[in-house]
C-alpha cells in the first residue's frame, strides 16, 4: 500500500513539472514574438515621413506641385531701422533761422548803403551834410556789411552741419524745401536708415527695396542717398531709405533682402508650401507615391511667386496641407514614444 502511494506521488510530480515546462515554453515564446512584433511597429514609425492612401490624403487636403528650378542672384539681408525726425526738425529750424537772420542782414545793409550814399550826394553839394552825419552813416553801412557776412557764414554752417549729418541729397531738399523733405515731414514718408548685416557685401544698395513691416508684409522703399554716418550697432555702410509711413512707426526695426553676388540655382516653391517648426523651415515632398517626407528649406528667401530654397530636392511638393502632415508626423512619433514603455 505505502508502494503504491508513492508511485502516485511520484507520477503526480512528473506531470507538475512537464506542465511547468510547456507554460514556460510557451510564455517565453508569446513574450519574444510581442517584442519581436512592437520593434517592427517602432521601426516603421521612426522612419522619416508620413505614409497616407488616397482617402487619408483628400480627408487631409493635401495636394503637391512640381518643383521648378530657377536662378536667382545672391542675396544679401539689411537691417532697415525707422528713424524720428525730431533731429531733422530741429535743423530746419536752425536752417530757417540762419536764412531769416541772413536775409535781415541783407536788408538793413542796402538800407544803410543807400543811406550813406544819399548822404554823401548832399556832401558833396556844397557840404549840406556834416562830415559827422556822413561819418556815421558810413559806419553803419560797413556794420550791416559785417553783419551780413557773418549772416552768410551762419548760414552755410547749418547747412554743412546737415550735409555732414545726414547727407547732401537730405540736405538740399531740407534747406529748399524740396518735395523729398516736405513728404516727410508732412508725415506722409517715413526715413529708414538701411544696412546690409550678411552675405556678399554690396558696393551700393539698389535703387529700391522690399523691406518687410513686423506683420511680415513686404513693401517698397526707394533710395535716397548713402548716409553719411553708419549705425553703431552694425558694422557696415549704411544707406538712406524713404518709404510709406502707414503702419509703421519711428524705433521700429524692419529686415530687407536684396539682390547682390552671383547667380545661384535653386528650387521655386509654392507660397504655402514651408511651415516653421522648432526655429527653422520645412516643406513635405512626397518621396514615393502616397509617402511624404519632410525635407529642410535651408536659406529660403520669399519671392514674388513663393519661396526660393538653393539645394533643394526636385520631388513633388506638398503645397497645401503640410500643417497636417507635421500633426500626424508627430502624432506618429509619440505613440512609438509611448509603445516603448
Amino acid at each position: 500500500m505505502k508502494r503504491k502511494n508513492i508511485s502516485l506521488i511520484a507520477a503526480a510530480m512528473c506531470l507538475v513539472i512537464a506542465g511547468f515546462w510547456i507554460s514556460h515554453t510557451h510564455l517565453g515564446n508569446s513574450a519574444e514574438t510581442a517584442k519581436a512584433a512592437r520593434a517592427d511597429v517602432k521601426a516603421a514609425r521612426n522612419e522619416s515621413g508620413v505614409a497616407l492612401d488616397q482617402e487619408e490624403r483628400e480627408r487631409a487636403g493635401i495636394t503637391t506641385a512640381a518643383v521648378q528650378s530657377i536662378e536667382l542672384q545672391a542675396q544679401s539681408s539689411a537691417i532697415a531701422s525707422v528713424l524720428p525726425l525730431q533731429e531733422l526738425i530741429d535743423a530746419a529750424a536752425s536752417i530757417a533761422a540762419a536764412r531769416a537772420q541772413d536775409e535781415r542782414a541783407k536788408a538793413a545793409v542796402a538800407a544803410s548803403r543807400r543811406d550813406f550814399e544819399r548822404l554823401q550826394g548832399l556832401h558833396a553839394q556844397d557840404r549840406n551834410v556834416s562830415d559827422r552825419a556822413l561819418e556815421a552813416a558810413e559806419a553803419t553801412w560797413r556794420g550791416d556789411e559785417a553783419a551780413a557776412r557773418a549772416s552768410v557764414t551762419a548760414l552755410d554752417a547749418a547747412r554743412s552741419t546737415v550735409r555732414a549729418r545726414w547727407g547732401a541729397v537730405l540736405a538740399d531738399s531740407l534747406a529748399a524745401r524740396g518735395p523729398l523733405w516736405r513728404h516727410l515731414e508732412s508725415g506722409r514718408s517715413l526715413l529708414l536708415r538701411v544696412t546690409a548685416t550678411s552675405g556678399a557685401a554690396p558696393s551700393a544698395l539698389p535703387p529700391a527695396i522690399e523691406v518687410e513691416d513686423p506683420d511680415g508684409k513686404a513693401r517698397k522703399a526707394r533710395l535716397i542717398s548713402r548716409a553719411p554716418i553708419s549705425d553703431a550697432r552694425i558694422q557696415g555702410q549704411a544707406y538712406w531709405y524713404e518709404t510709406d509711413a502707414a503702419g509703421l512707426a519711428p524705433g521700429m526695426s524692419l529686415t530687407s533682402r536684396f539682390g547682390a553676388g552671383a547667380l545661384q540655382t535653386g528650387a521655386l516653391l509654392p507660397p504655402e508650401a514651408l511651415l516653421w517648426w522648432q526655429g527653422r523651415q520645412w516643406a513635405y515632398v512626397e518621396a514615393e507615391p502616397g509617402r511624404f517626407e519632410r525635407r529642410e528649406a535651408t536659406a529660403a528667401l520669399r519671392v514674388e511667386r513663393g519661396w526660393f530654397v538653393p539645394g533643394f530636392p526636385e520631388l513633388p511638393v506638398v503645397s497645401r496641407g503640410a500643417q497636417a502632415l507635421l500633426s500626424q508626423e508627430l502624432k506618429s512619433t509619440l505613440q512609438a514614444g509611448e509603445d516603448d514603455k
